[in-house]
């Protein structure tokens, strides 16, 4: 087979003419577009991956690093304000290595490592010192785990101990955080970051610790403030508002399963009662005896007549006594003792803190929703079910008013006319997948009708060659017929029979003026035929 250039440009030639405009444009741009993908994947893969050498690093350190970099000629750049050192990852290893003989990062900080050795001339107070040091920096190094903490830096004060106790001064510590860009620290997080420090350093109590961040906040200010026994901690107000959600929760659940949803507010403020209580409580009973003693004594005396009573003078001036008659005495004793053990029982109740102090339970219903007698109904019913105690101080209050609707009347339309743009959406959906459909289905009965035409038309000149005209008669249709359809894709106004006949009428016309001789002889021909 013979080749040529002048054959291959003609084929060319005739292959591009044949082409329609989109596919010229999609001819060109597939493979311009083929080989940009191509350059840029093998540019990418040659491109080296950059691996993180170091992070976190000072201006000081990030400063030496790079100068040691640029004489070993390495290949480096910077992320992250220059706190960050990224290198090629197939030389990392060996830069990092490198740097490590250098010495860099260099460690400006005193660690519990220097402790191990003893310094010729050290004294106590030296050592000391080192220790202090070392502590802040692994005190540091700590703080730096904690999420949300970006850097942390440490002071400690330890005063000297003295021997008198009223001279002697607590320690103290000062921590400056470096948060991470909209990171906050809680509460507990600050009592977690004081107790630390406060366990790690002798001496020193929670209290004693300021903790401040970069912005100039002082965050230890929480520790003072939960000892204000007025102050309700994060616990603590986490649990208020725990009790007084389920308990609004219970009661509202209630009314909107009677009432509807939407017809009645219910709100609780609960009082908690957060001091811990110890109650010792003594009973003393009757007792029971022990032990028992009894004794009974009786004694008797008698004694006989002696000289007594009066004297007197006898004749001869001798006294004399008169006579006395013979007495006897007797006597009894008893004793009983009796010895008891009282019976004693001690009592002791710890009341945790967390109770209820007091019930405050608020309730508006809509006014059209229900009666007066509805309305004690339904305190006496929620008293009851959120344990309304009228001894404890709770109280309970339930009003009919009428509400506002409008709110709940503009959601309504717009939710009604958002199911209506919905509802369109679909309909339009549907009615452009028929068009579509009707479209494809024109589309292929017109082909199928254009074939037979075609093959109606060879058959009418199969018994005579068809002319050079004829063929061109032919293909102008056949142009007419897809522009037509074109057209019909565009503008769906005209039907697509009257956009053929019209298209079909025009190529005619054109033929016939352009050969008239031919045109004559095809009606002659169809004449013919259809006698």
């Amino acid at each position: 087979m013979n080749f040529s250039w002048a054959r291959i440009k003609e084929s060319v030639l005739t292959f591009w003419n044949r082409l329609s405009s989109p596919q010229k444009i999609i001819t060109v741009l597939a493979p311009l577009i083929v080989a940009g993908a191509l350059i840029y994947l093998i540019t990418w893969a040659g491109r080296p991956q950059y691996v993180a050498l170091f992070t976190k690093l000072s201006d000081t350190e990030a400063g030496a690093i790079t100068t040691k970099l640029k004489d070993l000629k390495a290949d480096y750049k910077l992320e992250d304000n220059g706190s960050t050192i990224m290198v090629p990852q197939q030389t990392a290893a060996d830069l990092r290595l490198q740097l490590a003989s250098a010495g860099l990062p260099q460690q400006s900080k005193f660690s519990f490592d220097s402790l191990d050795t003893m310094r010729l001339g050290e004294t106590d107070a030296d050592r000391k010192l080192r220790y202090v040091l070392g502590l802040q920096n692994e005190l540091e190094n700590t703080l730096k785990t904690l999420n949300g903490v970006e850097d942390a830096r440490v002071h400690i004060v330890m005063p000297e101990p003295s021997l008198f106790v009223d001279s002697q001064k607590a320690a103290t510590a000062a921590v400056t955080l470096k948060l991470v860009p909209s990171t906050k620290l809680g509460e507990d997080q600050v009592r977690a970051i004081a107790n630390l420090l406060a366990g790690s350093i002798e001496g020193l109590q929670p209290e004693n610790v300021t903790i401040v961040d970069t912005g100039g906040n002082v965050l230890s200010d929480v520790l003072k403030e939960s000892t204000d026994p007025q102050k309700l901690t994060g616990t603590q107000y986490q649990l208020k508002q725990t009790v007084e959600e389920d308990t609004r929760k219970s009661l509202q659940s209630m009314l909107d399963r009677v009432l509807g949803s939407g017809k009645t507010i219910v709100r609780i403020n609960a009082v908690l009662d957060f001091d811990q209580k110890k109650i010792v409580k003594q009973i003393n009973g009757p007792g029971a005896v022990v032990s028992e003693q009894n004794s009974n004594e009786s004694s008797t005396n008698g004694a006989a007549g002696a000289a007594g009573g009066t004297p007197g003078l006898d004749a001869n001036g001798a006294p004399t006594y008169p006579a006395t008659p013979e007495q006897n005495s007797t006597s009894t004793k008893a004793t009983s003792t009796k010895n008891y053990q009282v019976d004693t029982t001690q009592e002791e109740q710890v009341v945790s803190p967390g109770s209820v102090k007091r019930l405050s339970v608020s309730v508006m219903a809509d006014e059209d929703s229900v009666t007066q007698e509805q309305l004690e109904q339904i305190k006496t019913i929620l008293a009851s079910a959120a344990g309304v105690d009228a001894n404890r101080g709770d109280d309970i209050q339930v009003a009919a008013i009428p509400f506002n609707k409008s709110d709940l009347q503009n959601e309504l339309s717009a939710m009604e006319d958002a199911k209506k743009r919905q509802q369109l959406l679909t309909y339009a959906e549907i009615g452009a997948a028929a068009l579509l459909g009707l479209i494809i289905l024109i589309a292929f009965l017109r082909k199928r009708a254009r074939k037979k035409r075609a093959e109606k038309m060879l058959e009418l000149n199969s018994s005579e060659p068809v002319s050079l005209a004829t063929a061109e008669l032919l293909m102008a249709q056949q142009k007419a017929e897809e522009e037509a359809e074109l057209q019909l894709s565009q503008k769906h106004a005209k039907s697509a029979d009257e956009l053929q006949r019209q298209k079909t009428k025009e190529a005619v016309e054109l033929y016939s003026r352009n050969n008239p001789d031919e045109a004559a002889r095809l009606v002659k021909t169809w004449l013919s035929e259809e006698k």
